[in-house]
């Protein structure tokens, strides 16, 4: 199958948010920029390269479908177990290798992150590198599976520095917190959401990519695994992990009025005795399950 359709030459100051976005982040994740052995560029520029799996070729599609403009075609190869996304050669590929690669090795270009604020940037970083991890713990005498959600971007073939740096990136942009995890390859670290609620707070806000892209709901959609954990394990009850330190309904309540009043997250961190971000998180969960009905009163 070659799927082929036209693309426009653009320059990346012409390209969306949202192409800015899915382009640098499916680059940072299993995309390539193709060169020859030749030190000579052709004169039509580079092209950009995508191997997979053809059980993720939904996934590629999909790719190819909302973005025209930057990817070309797919092609299966002979094996008919693998295929290709790529684009057409094009000068906006040779100033992209100019600025993601060093001696030929990819790096993170921090200096075009902040062109990448649309959440698809992250979409693409999680399901090209990331994964949906399960820790499982038995209590036997009470019939239970528990579970503890973790999300893990294997992103061990950049340094640590680039990491922490994306990782400040991703806090600030889109809200999730990412920590350093130790690896035995690569540059020995990938980025990890390590804590429970924060880890569930991520599918739920990519979730609804799950009915565009079917077949990563497993990876996406965590009412559905959590469903299909469940039936792994007829006859006993499967649970959630919960977190520990959870507030106090006395520290909801304060934490509502405070917003009202125009208290600063980290104020209030410092007043309860909590972290940052664990009152950032608190107020985003706060204001979904508990002001729904108000959603339009707590506006910050």
């Amino acid at each position: 199958m070659n799927t082929k359709i036209g693309v426009v030459e653009v320059k990346w100051e012409e390209l969306t948010f949202f192409e800015k976005s899915l382009l640098l982040g499916t680059l940072l994740g299993d995309g390539t920029i193709a060169r020859t052995k030749s030190k000579s560029i052709p004169k039509k520029g580079l092209q950009y390269r995508e191997h997979f799996s053809v059980k993720q070729m939904e996934y590629r599609k999909w790719k190819l479908k909302v973005a025209p403009r930057i990817f070309s075609g797919i092609r299966i190869r002979k094996t008919e177990t693998s295929a290709e996304l790529y684009s057409e050669k094009d000068e906006l590929f040779t100033w992209l290798w100019e600025q993601c690669y060093v001696d030929r090795k990819k790096h993170i270009p921090i200096h075009l992150l902040e062109d990448c604020t649309h959440p698809v940037f992250l979409l693409a970083l999680y399901l090209d590198d990331g994964s949906l991890s399960l820790t499982k713990s038995s209590r036997s005498k009470l019939n239970q599976i528990i579970l503890t959600p973790h999300i893990y971007l294997y992103l061990q073939a950049f340094y640590p520095e680039e990491l922490e740096q994306l990782s400040t990136f991703i806090a600030r942009t889109f809200h999730h917190q990412f920590v350093l995890s130790k690896r035995s390859d690569g540059h020995f670290y990938t980025l990890r959401i390590q804590k429970t609620e924060e880890a569930i707070r991520f599918l739920n806000d990519f979730e609804p990519y799950a009915y565009a892209i079917p077949s990563m709901r497993k990876k996406l959609d965590w009412e559905y695994r959590l469903d299909l954990e469940k039936t792994k394990h007829p006859g006993l009850s499967v649970i959630v992990s919960k977190a520990k330190n959870d507030y106090t309904d006395k520290e909801i309540q304060f934490i509502i009025q405070a917003k009202q009043n125009g208290m600063t997250d980290a104020k209030i961190a410092e007043t309860l005795n909590r972290t940052y971000w664990s009152v950032v998180y608190k107020w985003q969960d706060i204001k979904k399950n508990i002001l729904k009905e108000d959603s339009l009163l707590y506006t910050f």
